[in-house]
């Protein structure tokens, strides 16, 4: 018999809200939209019902929730004898602590590409302009137009998806080598500014401008401004950029004011979604105890719960978070900090083992040149394939000498025990640079 308790109703109800809100992605609660929100979701859950696609995610939906039922018994268990006002003492000694690690001297910019890859199309293609188009590959949107996104289509959703809510959307097919090549033309601009720069992916990317503004006599506010008229008169293309004192992204175009109290209001009201790290798991879990907001102000309410689950949370990451505290260090990552390197390759399902084989046979060789190329080895090999289902699966061998050829790569093969495969991951953990 199913349980009505008033906490087996919430989870129910989670699990049901959830899993709408799981299959709408990052477009549920856009600002902005064309449609109505509760429309959209509907949209979206009936064009996705009854394909692999659907059940997968209500599968995984399932498996959050069960987690939810066992950090709601803990969470129970464990406030019966506890002090809470002890515990909420003990942590505000921490937030103090925490403070003595906030570091203001450092002008921290994040800088991110305007729809990036619309935006290259609209620029090689002008009659795009003000047009509801989408950038597709492989039957999945890697981006949409401003137009576009009032309808709720956006990256990540299945082609046939944005179709129904938006029927009149045009779909561009992706250029990666164009947009690699306009890339390289931003990150070199950035790199005028700080030759430390980090990216952060092709169109984004963070800056420590403090030199630069320095040596120029010039403000953050007036660098700013300056780099993005520079990207713009190069590439004709837009830039948003957020100023902080540490490299936590602002939300949009906006300079945060280097004070305490300022950075705190700020992440007061920042939706905990928007904190990097954070997924749509974490968000549903944070919910679960008592987020219910999902501002990073409730981290602070709910320091005592969070303090006594820091192995599901990480108390010092949400405190840190919630006080807006971050590392304020800009570097580009050096080839001695990779942990691996891999090839991957997406394709239309295959059903045979052949097919499989053969693909499988491509990526092994793209990675043996790729690593002959950089001069890596390594001895843990992982496999890493997705079903047309939609379910994901990771095997690893370690191996006890250095591997770097594609027959020791493609040897993998044995560790795949499915057909109906849509993509292959190899990757080569544990490397060194090959011995001479």
């Amino acid at each position: 018999m199913e349980s009505n308790s008033p906490k087996d109703t919430l989870v129910r109800s989670q699990e049901t809200e959830s899993l709408v809100k799981r299959l709408a992605g990052p477009s549920s609660g856009k600002a902005g939209l064309a449609k109505d929100q509760t429309e959209i979701n509907r949209i979206i859950s009936d064009a996705s019902k009854g394909s692999k696609f659907y059940e997968n995610e209500k599968k995984k939906d399932k498996e959050v929730t069960v987690r939810i039922e066992k950090i709601l018994k803990y969470k129970e268990e464990a406030f019966k004898n506890l002090d809470v006002a002890k515990v909420e003492a003990s942590m505000d000694h921490l937030i103090e602590q925490l403070e003595e690690q906030r570091d203001l001297t450092q002008l921290i910019v994040h800088v991110d590409m305007d729809a990036f890859f619309a935006n290259v199309e609209l620029l090689d293609n002008p009659s795009l302009a003000g047009k509801t188009f989408a950038v597709v590959g492989k039957g999945v949107l890697t981006t949409a137009s401003y137009e576009a996104r009032k309808f709720g289509v956006r990256s990540g959703m299945a082609a046939f998806i944005a179709k129904k809510l938006c029927p009149h959307l045009i779909l561009v097919e992706n250029r990666h080598w164009r947009y690699s090549e306009i890339s390289d033309q931003i990150m070199g601009i950035f790199h005028r500014y700080d030759p430390d720069m980090c990216p952060a992916g092709c169109d984004e990317g963070y800056l420590n401008i403090t030199a630069y503004c320095e040596e120029h006599a010039m403000t953050a506010e007036e660098c700013v401004r300056e780099i993005r008229e520079t990207v713009f008169r190069e590439t004709k293309l837009t830039v948003s950029a957020g100023i902080a004192p540490n490299k936590n992204k602002p939300n949009g175009q906006y300079q945060l004011d280097f004070d305490a109290k300022a950075i705190k209001a700020f992440t007061h009201d920042l939706p905990i979604r928007k904190v990097p790290g954070i997924g749509r798991v974490s968000e549903r879990l944070l919910e679960a105890i008592g987020i219910k907001a999902s501002t990073c102000g409730d981290i602070y309410t709910q320091r005592a719960v969070i303090s006594i689950m820091d192995k599901q949370f990480g108390l010092v990451y949400l405190l840190r978070t919630y006080l807006g505290i971050s590392s304020n260090t800009v570097q580009a990552h050096t080839r001695e900090e990779r942990k691996s390197i891999g090839a991957e390759r997406t394709f239309s399902t295959l059903h045979k083992l052949d097919d499989i084989l053969a693909k499988l046979d491509e990526v092994a060789a793209e990675l043996e040149k790729d690593m002959q190329e950089d001069g890596w080895v390594g001895r843990t090999i992982t496999l890493k394939y997705k079903l047309d289902t939609y379910r994901v699966f990771t095997r690893a061998k370690s191996v006890d000498h250095w591997v770097s050829k594609k027959e020791e790569l493609y040897a993998v093969r044995q560790m795949i025990h499915s057909s109906h495969l849509t993509n292959i991951n190899i990757l080569l953990d544990w490397q060194r640079p090959a011995p001479p």
